[in-house]
C-alpha cells in the first residue's frame, strides 16, 4: 500500500504522462464499457463531499483508464490565493485505474462503480471528447463548487454522448432543499469546517434546488443514474464495489466542538463579571477577543464578496452582525459615541439572526446561537460601559466650568 502523499504524487504524474500519449482517439471496439466511479467522502477537508471519475475500459486493446476532472497543480504561481479568489485553473486527467485505485486504497476510502448502458457511438462519442479535451486548452476550466466541478463536468459528458432521450426520474429526492441543507450531512462529522463554510456560505447558498442542480454533489450523480432509464431500461447496467472500507464505530466528537468552546466562553465571562473589579482585565481579555475574532471574520467575508470569483460566498447576510467594525472596537478604549455604534450593531444582529434562524440556524447551526448570544452580550456591556464614559465626560466638562 503506498502512502497517501505518495499515492496522490503518482496519480497526478501519471495523469501528465499518459495525457500526450492520449492525444490520438482511438477506435473501440463494442465490448468497451464506460462507467461512473463514486469515490465516498475522506476525513480531509478537500475529500469531505467525496469525488467522481468516469473510467473507459476495453479489454481488447488493453484499455483501462480513469478521466478526473478534480486535478490542480500545486506549483501554480500564488497558489493559494487564487485558489481563495477562485481563479486557480483545475484541469482534466487521466490515468490507469491501477494508479487510480491505489491512491483511494491508501486512504481507505471506498469506491463504487456503476457501468452505464451506453451503445458503442455513445461510448465512441464520449471517448473522444475526452480526448481531445485532453489535448487542448479545454482541458482547464475555472472551477465553481456549485455549478462547474468534478462532477457537474461528468454529467454533462455523459449527457453530450448519449443520443436520444433518457428520463431522470427526480420522484426520490425531497422537495425544497437548498444548497446549504444539501452539504449539512458531509460536514456534520466536522463541526469547525462545518461552521467556516456556513459563516462563509452567502445568499446563493440557501436558494433552492432544482433537480440538476443538486447533481454538483458526487452521491447526488450516482443516485440520480441509478432512477435513470432509456426505453424503459436501467441506464445502469450494473453496480458494483471496487473497494470497501473497514467499519469503524461512530466516533464521539469529543471536546472542542464550537459549541462547547462557546458555552465555556459564555460561562467565563459571566463568571469574569461577577468577580471583584482588580480581575477586570481578564473579563476585557475575553470580551475584546471575541469582538476581534467576529471582526476578523467580517473582514474575510468582505473580501470574499469583493474580490473572490466564488460567487457562492457573494452577498453574504452574515455581515449584518459579523461586522468588520468589531476590530476596532476590540483595540480601542470605550467613548461615549461608541454608544450609537453598539445600538446600531444591536438592532443589526437582531435582524441578521432573525433571517438566519429562518434560513438554517435552527436546524443546520445551533451552535451560532451561542455566538450571536456573546456578541450580543458584549455589545450591551460597551453600551453601558458608553453611558458610563459618557456621564463621566459630563461631570468633567461640569467641573472645569
Amino acid at each position: 500500500m503506498l502512502p497517501r502523499p505518495l499515492a496522490w504524487v503518482l496519480l497526478c504524474l501519471t495523469g501528465w504522462v499518459i495525457t500526450p500519449l492520449a492525444a490520438m482517439p482511438r477506435p473501440l471496439s463494442p465490448t468497451t464499457t464506460v462507467s461512473l466511479i463514486t469515490c465516498a467522502p475522506g476525513t480531509e477537508t478537500y475529500s469531505l463531499f467525496g469525488h467522481s471519475a468516469l473510467r473507459i475500459t476495453d479489454p481488447s486493446q488493453g484499455l483501462d483508464q480513469v478521466y478526473n476532472y478534480g486535478t490542480f497543480d500545486f506549483s501554480t504561481p500564488n497558489f493559494y490565493g487564487r485558489f481563495l479568489r477562485g481563479d486557480l485553473s483545475y484541469f482534466l486527467s487521466a490515468t490507469s485505474f491501477a494508479t487510480f485505485y491505489a491512491a483511494y486504497q491508501a486512504e481507505q476510502r471506498p469506491l463504487t462503480e456503476q457501468v452505464l448502458a451506453l451503445r458503442p457511438a455513445e461510448t465512441q462519442r464520449a471517448y473522444d471528447y475526452l480526448e481531445a479535451s485532453l489535448a487542448s486548452s479545454a482541458r482547464f476550466y475555472r472551477y465553481q463548487f456549485f455549478a462547474d466541478n468534478c462532477t457537474t463536468r461528468l454529467y454533462d459528458v455523459i449527457m453530450r454522448s448519449v443520443t436520444g432521450s433518457v428520463q431522470l426520474d427526480s420522484t426520490y429526492v425531497p422537495a425544497g432543499q437548498t444548497y446549504r441543507q444539501l452539504l449539512a450531512p458531509y460536514l456534520a462529522p466536522s463541526p469547525w469546517v462545518k461552521l467556516g463554510m456556513n459563516l462563509g456560505l452567502g445568499w446563493p447558498a440557501d436558494r433552492l434546488t432544482t433537480f440538476r442542480q443538486r447533481l454538483f454533489l458526487p452521491t447526488e450523480l450516482s443516485q440520480a443514474w441509478t432512477h435513470t432509464s432509456r426505453q424503459h431500461r436501467p441506464f445502469v447496467t450494473y453496480t458494483r464495489s471496487l473497494l470497501t472500507a473497514p467499519v469503524l464505530p461512530d466516533q464521539p466528537l469529543g471536546w472542542g466542538t464550537p459549541q462547547q468552546v462557546f458555552c465555556s466562553l459564555a460561562i467565563l465571562l459571566a463568571l469574569a463579571a461577577c468577580l471583584p473589579a482588580r480581575y477586570d482585565l481578564l473579563a476585557a481579555v475575553l470580551g475584546r477577543g471575541v469582538l476581534a475574532a467576529v471582526g476578523l471574520t467580517g473582514c474575510l467575508l468582505v473580501g470574499l464578496h469583493l474580490f473572490s470569483l466564488h460567487t457562492p460566498a457573494h452577498y453574504n447576510y452574515q455581515l449584518l452582525w459579523l461586522l468588520p467594525t468589531h476590530l476596532f472596537l476590540a483595540v480601542t478604549s470605550p467613548r461615549h459615541w461608541w454608544r450609537p455604534y453598539t445600538t446600531g450593531a444591536i438592532a443589526l444582529l437582531m435582524v441578521g439572526s432573525l433571517l438566519g434562524y429562518w434560513l438554517y440556524y435552527s436546524q443546520l447551526m445551533p451552535e451560532i446561537g451561542w455566538l450571536l448570544g456573546l456578541l450580543l452580550g458584549q455589545l450591551l456591556l460597551l453600551r453601558r460601559q458608553c453611558s458610563v464614559v459618557g456621564q463621566a465626560d459630563i461631570r468633567a466638562d461640569s467641573l472645569a466650568n
